[in-house]
Formats: structure tokens, C-alpha cells, sequence
């Protein structure tokens, strides 16, 4: 889970974070908690006991500033990652001295969170992420685990089927993804196919029919255990349902 804290004295400029901060992390599949305060000298007396991974620290605050409130933070921690956010650009020096990881300027825009938190998620990987970031046209693309249907490899393309993008075309290899893709919910059934059993509709003959009405083939080799495995995720399933 990644922590999040937003200290900013502004009660609009803080809804506005949390809600574009959790759409972003949500569409990424990621779990999260974000924590919200109005000043910093609060901010402070809390962290102890409720350290973050990431913080969003409003520059000018009544009280103390978010100069003075990271400097305090980074006596604590030296690891949190903050992300300074201001309606001025003269505050880029100050915030370098406290190892800000980004600066954000207001107005905010989606877009520039955007980079701002997968810059993060670039920096720190997680052991448990549900997600896989490729490329595609040139364009670096984060598709989370549950949007992800089956995937097809033709020749050195990959074909990522998908929920909310359609079909992404990937050039790598299938063996690349299997390996990378720490989910039980995901299975390699065929040479050329791995599926997220999650989207299995049923077995017909020799396939999976997948939610997106596409045939995806069982391999001859070792299809009693691949079946066999569908069948123990769905009771693994039913079980948590």
C-alpha cells in the first residue's frame, strides 16, 4: 500500500489533489491510503507515529511554511518522497536544499500529476505492484493487472488485450511479461496465450472463452494440469466471495 499525505492550507487545492492523486492511483490498480492536513505544524506532530512514502507539502502556509514543515519532516525521515506545490516558482532553490522530488506548480493540472506520480512508481517499484508499464508507438503506457484480459504474442509482438484500451501492441516477448506478471489470477496456456482467468467465461472443447468473446486455444501438453489450475482459481474465488 502506498501512503500518501497532502498538508495543504487551502481546502479546495486539497480535494483536488486527493481526487486526481487516488483517480491516478486506482487506474494503476494500486492500494492506497491518502491522509489530509490543513496545516503543517500538525503534519509534523503526527508523522512520527504515522510516517508516508509520499508527500504533497503546500509551500505557503500560514504558521509554518512547507519549507520549514519538510525540513522538519526530513529530521524524521530521510526517505519520504516530497513533492512541493506552489503558485510561485521562487521556491525551486529552497525546495532543492530539502530533497524535494518534484515541484508542482498551481494551477494544478492533471497531466503534470501524472508524471509526478509515475515518476514515483518508476523510482519505487513495488514488490507487490498490479501493474506493468510498456511501451507502445514510442509512448510509455502503465496498464494495471485487473484491465489486463489475455495477451497474444506473434512472433516478437505482443498483443495486450485489455478493458479499458483495447488491444496495446507490444514489442517484446511473451516470456518477458509471464515472468513479470506476479498474479496467480494470470496463466500460460498455450505457447502464443496467457490469460487473466479472471475473464474466463467458460471452457468450450480445447479454449478459454474469454470475456471479450475471443477463443483462446489450451495447449495439447499439459492441459489437464492447465484446466486443473482454472478450476482451483475459481474455487480460490468462490471461497473469498
Amino acid at each position: 500500500m502506498i501512503k500518501v499525505a497532502i498538508c495543504e492550507d487551502s481546502e479546495l487545492d486539497r480535494d483536488i489533489l486527493k481526487k486526481i492523486i487516488g483517480f491516478l492511483l486506482t487506474d494503476r490498480g494500486l492500494e492506497y491510503e491518502i491522509v489530509s492536513y490543513d496545516n503543517g505544524r500538525e503534519f509534523v506532530l503526527d508523522y512520527k507515529n504515522h510516517p508516508m512514502d509520499i508527500i504533497f507539502l503546500d509551500i505557503l502556509m500560514d504558521d509554518i511554511d512547507g519549507i520549514e514543515t519538510g525540513k522538519l519532516i526530513r529530521k524524521m525521515d530521510d526517505n519520504v518522497e516530497i513533492v512541493y506545490c506552489t503558485s510561485s516558482k521562487d521556491f525551486a532553490i529552497a525546495a532543492y536544499d530539502v530533497h524535494a522530488m518534484a515541484y508542482l506548480l498551481k494551477p494544478y493540472e492533471t497531466s503534470r500529476i501524472q508524471t509526478v506520480v509515475d515518476y514515483y512508481l518508476h523510482k519505487h517499484p513495488q514488490n507487490n505492484r498490479n501493474f506493468i508499464e510498456v511501451k507502445s508507438k514510442r509512448r510509455p503506457i502503465i496498464i494495471p493487472y485487473k484491465d489486463i484480459i489475455h495477451m497474444e504474442s506473434d512472433n516478437k509482438v505482443v498483443y495486450i488485450y485489455t478493458i479499458t484500451r483495447g488491444s496495446v501492441k507490444v514489442y517484446n516477448k511473451l516470456d518477458a511479461f509471464e515472468n513479470e506478471l506476479s498474479d496467480s489470477r494470470f496463466l500460460r496456456c498455450h505457447q502464443s496465450y496467457l490469460v487473466n482467468m479472471q475473464y474466463i467465461i467458460r471452457i468450450e472443447d480445447s479454449d478459454f472463452i474469454m470475456s471479450d468473446d475471443h477463443m483462446i486455444p489450451i495447449r495439447k501438453s499439459g492441459r489437464k494440469l492447465i484446466v486443473k489450475k482454472y478450476e482451483d482459481y475459481l474455487k480460490k474465488s468462490f471461497i473469498k466471495s
